[in-house]
């Protein structure tokens, strides 16, 4: 069979989710003639073992060298007997059908060079959904975060770029542009491809229809000085080159409206999933409102469900009498009123949770269980008690807190994002590895932070980032037990 397609994927360790990725790429073959090529760039762990077990089903380029992902990629396009190159992270999950799409767009129109997927993070919010370059100059994934099914992220368009963790190439238009610039390590040497085929005369699309799942930045380790040359770079050979081109995204997606006046100020209308007026407090009111009736909703019609399913006695549902209404007044009573009101339905929800458990009720049905978003709410309401009786006021607190304010709003104790941009910012991604955890870690303590917060729902962390873990258990001491809604360290060296 004739290879039309030739899918590149650069790995080094993670010998696990390599398996994983090849796994799901061979259980639904695409339709097109393709082969899968894995380039091992010097992997510390048993992924060579593993990818024999595959026999002719895979080609192996082995590397003696680790020389980064633009590199890899290709050493694996120089080998590919395919018309089209397919680069894809192993640390994602195709589903069916991932690269029958990808081809069908790109055969749309010869000047169509380069299309990428959607990308999803496991909990089907989007990773990628095409990639801008915003105002400050700095390329980002456009509306990561938002819900999968989402009209704006399910559009397929052009952009100036799109991400290589699944993204297909002609191959004549990747060998008149050279390739991947191995002057990016491991960051936006996708971004700049796809800025240099475009001055090239092709065309960047992006493609709805082909999904994968993504663990961002598993999969091959970005440590932060690394990113800071890839940043540095990027902007001297595209500072002035590539459009700003963000806002005409919001605008075209109904995310923003201007509204015109015969005199100024004019009307600027954001849609709530978008943006949030900083220093405006009704808008701070609309985002959480927002976020608190979509989650009532879903909830409400979830626990509908089920309860008309089981058919619960009206005694074993009874939910008690409402708690006492709010004292405050204001938009800050509104939203005290919301949260208790959201608090009320965990606490339903769990009953019934526990009267199925108690009566062995259900009916065939899964089990029941509170909403995890709710709950996340009913444990920050936890946390809140544990800080305040273990940590001293006037301190600096930085907290595992995944962007969410709330959690920084600490009476009398300042408290910063971990991890955070230069300006404090959340970050908007988790550490690569325990080496980039912990620098960042000693970088805020050196500035002044005191404690660590993980609340309970991040304590993967001390797990996934080994490293990390043992450092924080070695050099300090932890403040709460393993079963508290958080783990708190106070940040002083113990003595050697």
């Amino acid at each position: 069979m004739s290879v039309r397609c030739s899918i590149v994927i650069p790995v080094h360790g993670r010998a696990g989710l390599t398996r994983q990725c090849l796994d799901a790429i061979l259980a639904t073959p695409p339709g097109a003639g393709f082969e899968v090529i894995v380039v091992d760039d010097a992997s510390p762990d048993d992924t060579p073992a593993m990818l024999v077990r595959y026999g002719d089903a895979i080609r192996v380029i082995t590397r003696a060298q680790n020389g980064g992902f633009a590199t890899a990629c290709n050493d694996g396009a120089a080998v590919a007997e395919g018309e089209l190159l397919g680069f894809v992270n192993n640390d994602t999950v195709p589903t069916a059908g991932w690269l029958d799409a990808l081809v069908a767009a790109v055969d749309a129109s010869p000047r169509i060079g380069v299309v990428g997927s959607k990308l999803l993070f496991p909990n089907e919010t989007v990773q990628h959904a095409g990639v801008v370059i915003c105002q400050d100059g700095n390329p980002r994934h456009l509306y990561a975060g938002f819900p999968a099914a989402h009209p704006a992220v399910n559009k397929a368009r052009r952009f100036q770029a799109v991400t290589a963790a699944s993204m297909l190439v002609r191959r004549d238009a990747f060998e008149r542009a050279g390739g991947f610039d191995p002057a990016f390590r491991n960051c936006l040497e996708d971004t700049d491809l796809c800025l240099r085929l475009g001055e090239g005369g092709y065309e960047v699309h992006y493609c709805p229809d082909s999904v994968l799942y993504h663990l961002e930045s598993v999969s091959r380790g970005r440590r932060s000085s690394e990113i800071a040359v890839n940043t540095r770079l990027f902007k001297e050979r595209w500072g002035e080159r590539a459009e700003r081109d963000d806002l005409r995204y919001y605008v075209e997606d109904g995310l923003l409206r201007i509204r015109y006046r015969e005199m100024y100020p004019v009307r600027i209308e954001l849609a709530p999933e978008l943006a949030v007026a900083a220093g405006v407090e009704a808008g701070r009111f609309v985002e959480l409102q927002s976020q608190q009736v979509a989650d009532l909703l879903r909830e409400t019609v979830r626990l509908t469900a089920h309860v008309a399913d089981l058919d619960l006695g009206a005694a074993d549902t009874d939910p008690g009498a409402p708690g006492a209404p709010s004292p405050r007044g204001g938009v800050e009573g509104l939203v005290a009123e919301a949260e208790r009101l959201q608090l009320d339905i965990h606490t339903f929800q769990a009953r019934i949770a526990e009267a199925l458990r108690h009566d062995g009720a259900g009916n065939g049905q899964p089990p029941f269980a509170p909403g995890e978003r709710l709950a996340y709410l009913e444990l920050k309401q936890r946390i809140r008690p544990v800080l305040e009786a273990t940590i001293p006021p006037g301190s600096t607190v930085i907290v595992v807190s995944r962007g969410d304010d709330s959690l920084l709003e600490l009476p009398e104790r300042e408290a910063w994002h971990f991890p955070q941009e230069q300006d404090g910012t959340y970050a908007g991604r988790h550490p690569a590895d325990s080496e980039e955890a912990i620098a960042g870690l000693e970088e805020l303590r050196a500035r002044g932070a005191g404690y660590l917060v993980i609340p309970a729902d991040d304590a993967w962390w001390l797990d996934h980032y080994e490293g990390f873990g043992r450092h924080l258990a070695e050099r300090y001491d932890s403040l709460t037990h393993a079963g508290a809604p958080c783990r708190v360290f106070r940040l002083e060296a113990r003595p050697t």
